[in-house]
C-alpha cells in the first residue's frame, strides 16, 4: 500500500520534468555533458615562463643554423644534425650512453662552424614518479659540456629542463636554481638505437647538438 501511494506522488514530479513544444507534444530537457580538457605535459608546470620561448624558438633558430653548414660536413656528420631527421617512437632507455657534442655556431661569411667536442659518457636513469609521464634523469658523466637535468615524455620527443655543471660527474645544480645555467631542449629519436639532445648553446646565437648511442655495459664507466 505504501508503495502505491509512493508511486502515484511521484508522477506529478515527473510530469514536472517534460515540457511543451511549440507543436504541443510532450518534450524533454536536453541534458549537455561537458568534458574536461586533458591535463598538460608535466614538463609544462615545471618550465619557467622566460625558458618558453628559448624551447619554442629552438627548432627554427636549430634550422636556420643547418642551413648555413656546408654540404660537405652535413654528409660527413648525417642525419644528428639534420633538425628534420627526429622519428617517432622515442623510448629512451635507461643505461649508459656513448655521448659527443656538437656545437653549431655562426662564422664568417654566412656560414655556420659545426665544432665537435671529445666523447664521453652521458647516463639515463629512471625516476620514483609513479606517473605515465614521469620523466627519465639525464646527466653527462665525462667529457666537457656537462648538462644535468631531466626529460620529460611529449609526444615525439622528449622536454629536457637542466642546468651546467660545474665540472664532470656532477649534478648538483639543479634546474630553477639561482643563476645562469639553466638548459631547456629536447631529447629526439633519429635512427635506430641513436638519440640526440638539441639545447641553445652557451654562446649566444649557436645550438649545441648531444649525440646519444647506447654502450655495452661492459664498456661503462665505473661509479
Amino acid at each position: 500500500m505504501h508503495r502505491l501511494a509512493f508511486a502515484m506522488l511521484a508522477l506529478p514530479m515527473l510530469a514536472g520534468c517534460q515540457t511543451q513544444t511549440g507543436t504541443g507534444a510532450v518534450g524533454i530537457h536536453p541534458i549537455t555533458l561537458v568534458e574536461m580538457p586533458p591535463p598538460p605535459p608535466l614538463w609544462r608546470t615545471r618550465i619557467a615562463d622566460a625558458d618558453m620561448p628559448r624551447l619554442e624558438s629552438l627548432p627554427t633558430h636549430w634550422r636556420q643554423l643547418y642551413d648555413g653548414v656546408r654540404a660537405p660536413v652535413r654528409r660527413l656528420q648525417g642525419a644528428v644534425l639534420d633538425p628534420d631527421a627526429g622519428q617517432p617512437h622515442p623510448a629512451l632507455p635507461p643505461g649508459s650512453y656513448r655521448c659527443r657534442t656538437l656545437h653549431l655556431k655562426p662564422g664568417p661569411a654566412g656560414r655556420v662552424l659545426v665544432q665537435p667536442s671529445p666523447a664521453g659518457f652521458c647516463y639515463i636513469s629512471a625516476t620514483d614518479e609513479q606517473k605515465d609521464d614521469a620523466p627519465l634523469g639525464l646527466a653527462k658523466q665525462t667529457g666537457t659540456d656537462i648538462v644535468a637535468g631531466y626529460v620529460f615524455p611529449d609526444g615525439k620527443r622528449y622536454v629536457f629542463l637542466g642546468a651546467r655543471q660545474s665540472k664532470a660527474g656532477a649534478n648538483d645544480i639543479g634546474y630553477g636554481n639561482p643563476g645562469a645555467r639553466d638548459v631547456v631542449g629536447m631529447v629526439e629519436r633519429f635512427g635506430t638505437f641513436r638519440w640526440r639532445l638539441a639545447v641553445p648553446g652557451a654562446l649566444p646565437g649557436s645550438v649545441d647538438v648531444y649525440e646519444l648511442t647506447p654502450v655495452p655495459a661492459e664498456v661503462q664507466p665505473k661509479g
